[in-house]
């Protein structure tokens, strides 16, 4: 926050200080034949203080920037919360033509505090207040209220400043909070309190804290804070950011849509939100009426009310200011389109359905669109509003409601002068049903409609296999055609096989990208190419089981590797979360599965050593495969490509996580070592030759390194001050794709260029090793440096695009929605879908980076299981909301 330049600076001085004087010391020593024994023997026991010291500074330089940090977060988060609702104010079109006089008085008693009681709390706050402030109500009556008297309201009127919204459904509870946040944040002063709205759909209270579910709202929808799972790096620093905003009480909690958290567990929820934001703190939290009357007088239970809080109510809005409005939509009073409404105004102030059903917000605001022209539109070729006010077709108030939701999807979409629409009216409401089923079905009643999350609708099983097979043909593309390109520029005579098995570099980036299916399904595909290249070669299709070998062999390997150098969740849900209780702490499957993948090895080790050895080095292979997929298959089989939770990462700087770089250089290695321990085993009992230790060792030295780079890269949050919307964020995510895949790519060849360049060098060169690049004599060709640059491009290539397909959402996307198009699910397009259904047609709206459906009860309506035209036909009720589980945050 301003110091960390000086910070890097004197870290700088500081290690050149203390690495200089020890080279000084071990210099003085040589020059003045001192003992250099003797001098390092001193200078080692200062290793422990100079780390010390180093530890010590930057734990004083994070103290003392923490407190003036948090402020400096909380002054851009406001910056970023007014930009945010401004937008959407005026995408849903909340000030066209002019604002709705929304309007409230004061709640029933039994929904809030007594007054005299909510005075003296005020007055006892542990801050202190030395008097009643003149501008408190002197009663329950004096809340009432009109428009943007909402901000005098909350902030002067009521003495908690803790206020409970309650309303109908659609009477503008969302619009009224909208309007008060954008207040609060033009009032607010430097290091003041940020309002930020939070949708209570997606909290889950009885599996997350309110605290921690709100630090992962605010570090999704504000990437600045920090983002869930967007890197190995522990899950607590990346959200330490919010949770500082929050124990700072930085954060004016906007709790919006109580109502919408499923019966059973909203007792549960209101005492947690009573422990989480107790008195003194202001808060604003809206239900329906309904809802909320039954969590504070529930059959069975104990009551349960928010603490410390007064009660307002929505009123419905006047016959006079419904016609005025509808009116003034339709170009004002004198015109054609406007008299289109006399008989709907007529009837406004009655008991007709018509009228008691628009005297919400949202039936106003879909009546508008349905029957209202746009500029440049014919009213003539609309329905008439006249028909709303048919009483054989309308008998009842929920049928003039549903017919206003049947009819304003075609509407939305039907075609505008001025922003033309590429989706039918047909293909859109397919479409917007299908996304609504996906919300109360798939993700169980969630409000949040997050691009990310559509894979959950795609079998993890086609995830593993498409991105196997795209590793496998890059694999293929990068050690063969790329390899022989090399080889024939630089004029080796060596055949086709020049640079590395695509099956082996294909299984063990397969492995690292998605689990041990993908690395299976990846070395499967690098072998089946790689033998019909070799056929096509040579003729001789004995390549192609050997190829298909490696790849088995060395994709449960990386599926291996990656398990053990991967951090994922603590906790697995559902279906993972059975299957990983049903199968124990010994997985029997995946350990016949790793005992199969390494006894298969037993095609490439025949070519050398012979039947009978090869038999005994496949079934001491196939043990080590056997007890490593017994032990941690389950959890290899877990991954990225098993993981439906994943979400988008926003990345600016690289860091490191040496837990990641640790276990993927430990497992790695092991690789290697077992491998080779095996060819010596053979080599021992035939006599023929062996890799020796040394390129046994080059290579598990490379590998270690690579899977370790591969899982040690993490990122950092992107600017605060620009809120990212979902399509920004996908454009973020799919450029932190390109460069995970560059700067990965180049870390892991520079690896392996370093590891056998070290090789070459000290051993005077040596040869491809067994198997491969074999000459008609029988000699292993030469590895020149041509060949040493094919293997590292091989590599880096290809486990470069792992580590990015791993860490990214942006592929799992794309895969998703190309399976749903295909299937007529959803368009091929659906960015563009999305932000047209938000920006041009008003039908979603958007809540930082999700969008979600206009109201609760449209996406409900759009998710019934059946529909009917007919006035007064049944409506099958929507099956009870399943409670989401809370997400899990892992990369």
């Amino acid at each position: 926050m301003g110091t960390g330049s000086g910070t890097r600076w004197v870290g700088v001085l500081y290690l050149v200080l203390a690495f200089g004087g020890v080279a000084g010391a071990v210099f003085i020593a040589i020059c003045f034949d001192l003992r250099v024994a003797e001098t390092a023997a001193t200078l080692l026991p200062s290793a422990g203080g100079l780390y010390l010291s180093w530890a010590t500074f930057r734990a004083d330089r994070r103290e003392a920037t923490h407190d003036h940090g948090v402020a400096e977060i909380a002054d851009r988060l406001a910056v970023a919360v007014r930009r945010q609702w401004e937008s959407e104010v005026r995408v849903r079109r909340l000030n066209d033509p002019y604002p709705l006089p929304v309007s409230w008085h004061a709640a029933d008693p039994r929904f809030g505090e007594s007054w005299s009681l909510l005075r003296e709390l005020a007055g006892d706050w542990p801050s202190g207040r030395p008097a009643p402030p003149s501008g408190w109500a002197t009663e329950p009556a004096g809340l009432a209220g009109t428009g943007g008297e909402i901000t005098q309201v909350f902030l002067e009127r009521v003495p908690t400043s803790r206020l409970v919204v309650l309303g109908g459904p659609g009477s503008g509870k969302t619009m009224l909070l909208i309007r008060l946040m954008l207040a609060l944040v033009a009032e607010r002063a430097e290091g003041s309190p940020v309002p930020v709205l939070f949708p209570l759909a997606s909290w889950n209270p009885t599996e997350e804290t309110l605290e921690s579910w709100m630090a992962q709202r605010l570090a999704r929808d504000y990437s600045g804070l920090g983002a869930p799972e967007s890197g190995p790096a522990d899950h607590s620093g990346q959200v330490s950011h919010a949770r500082a905003l929050l124990e700072h009480r930085l954060i004016l909690p906007v709790l919006d849509g109580f109502d919408e958290i499923p019966e059973p567990f909203r007792a549960t929820a209101l005492d947690a939100i009573n422990a989480a934001l107790p008195l003194g703190q202001p808060l604003v939290l809206s239900s329906r009426v309904t809802e909320y009357g039954d969590t504070l007088a529930p059959a069975h239970g104990v009551p349960v009310m928010l603490c410390g809080a007064a009660a307002v109510e929505l009123r419905p809005l006047d016959a006079a200011d419904i016609a005025d409005y509808l009116r003034r939509d339709a170009g004002g009073r004198g015109t054609t389109a406007a008299a289109r409404w006399d008989p709907v105004i007529r009837l406004l102030g009655t008991d007709a359905p018509v009228a008691r059903a628009l005297t919400t917000p949202l039936m106003l605001f879909l009546a508008r669109t349905v029957y209202n022209p746009r500029p440049g539109e014919h009213a003539t070729v609309l329905p008439t509003p006249a028909d709303l006010c048919d009483p054989a077709r309308f008998p009842r108030t929920a049928d003039v409601r549903a017919h206003l939701f049947d009819a304003f999807v075609p509407a939305a979409y039907r075609p505008h002068p001025q922003y033309p629409c590429r989706w039918s009216p047909q293909q859109a409401e397919r479409s917007l049903r299908y996304l609504a089923r996906h919300l109360q079905h798939t993700l169980g009643g969630s409000g949040d409609l997050a691009w990310w999350q559509l894979r959950r609708t795609l079998p993890p099983r086609v995830c593993q296999v498409v991105t196997g097979v795209v590793l496998g043909v890059v694999a293929w593309t990068a050690a063969t055609a790329v390899g022989r390109l090399t080889a024939l520029l630089a004029g080796l005579d060596s055949g086709w096989q020049t640079g590395p098995p695509a099956a082996i570099v294909a299984g063990l980036a397969g492995g690292i990208a998605g689990g041990i299916g993908c690395g299976l399904v990846a070395g499967v595909t690098g072998g089946i190419v790689e033998g019909a290249t070799h056929l096509l070669a040579t003729g001789q299709p004995g390549g192609l089981p050997t190829a298909l070998a490696y790849g088995l062999a060395y994709g449960f390997a990386g599926g291996i590797v990656g398990a053990l150098s991967s951090r994922l969740p603590d906790r697995q849900h559902g279906a993972a979360a059975s299957e990983s209780r049903r199968r124990g702490l010994w997985d029997w499957r995946m350990c016949a599965l790793g005992f199969a993948a390494g006894a298969v090895l037993w095609f490439s080790f025949r070519l050398n050593y012979g039947p009978t050895a090869a038999t005994i080095g496949a079934l001491a292979n196939g043990a080590v495969y056997a007890l490593a997929g017994g032990v941690v298959g389950a959890r290899a089989s877990s991954l990225s490509a098993h993981r439906p939770d994943a979400i988008p990462t926003v990345r600016t700087l690289w860091a490191w996580n040496w837990r990641g770089f640790s276990g993927g250089l430990a497992s790695g290695s092991t690789i290697g070592f077992t491998h080779w321990a095996v060819l010596r085993i053979q080599s021992l009992l035939t006599g023929n030759p062996s890799y020796t230790f040394t390129t046994m060792l080059s290579f598990s030295c490379a590998f270690g390194l690579s899977v370790g780079i591969a899982h040690g890269l993490a990122g950092k949050p992107a600017d605060l001050t620009a809120p990212v919307g979902p399509a920004a964020l996908m454009e973020q995510d799919r450029r932190i794709f390109r460069r995970l895949w560059i700067v990965v790519g180049l870390a892991v060849c520079a690896t392996f260029l370093l590891c056998y360049g070290a090789e070459y060098v000290v051993q005077g060169g040596f040869s491809y090793g067994l198997g491969r690049g074999v000459l008609p004599g029988g000699r292993g060709i030469a590895m020149s440096p041509p060949h040493i640059l094919d293997r590292g491009l091989a590599y880096g290539l290809t486990v470069g695009l792992a580590a990015a397909l791993r860490d990214n959402a942006w592929w799992y996307y794309t895969l998703t929605r190309h399976h749903l198009a295909a299937r007529r699910h959803l368009p091929l397009d659906l960015t563009a879908f999305l932000a047209d259904a938000h920006e041009r047609r008003g039908v979603l709206r958007q809540v930082g980076t999700v969008h979600q459906f206009r109201h609760i009860d449209l996406q409900h309506h759009l998710a019934a299981p059946g529909r009917s035209q007919e006035p007064g036909a049944s409506r099958p009720p929507l099956p009870p909301p399943r409670l989401p589980h809370p997400p899990v945050h892992e990369r």
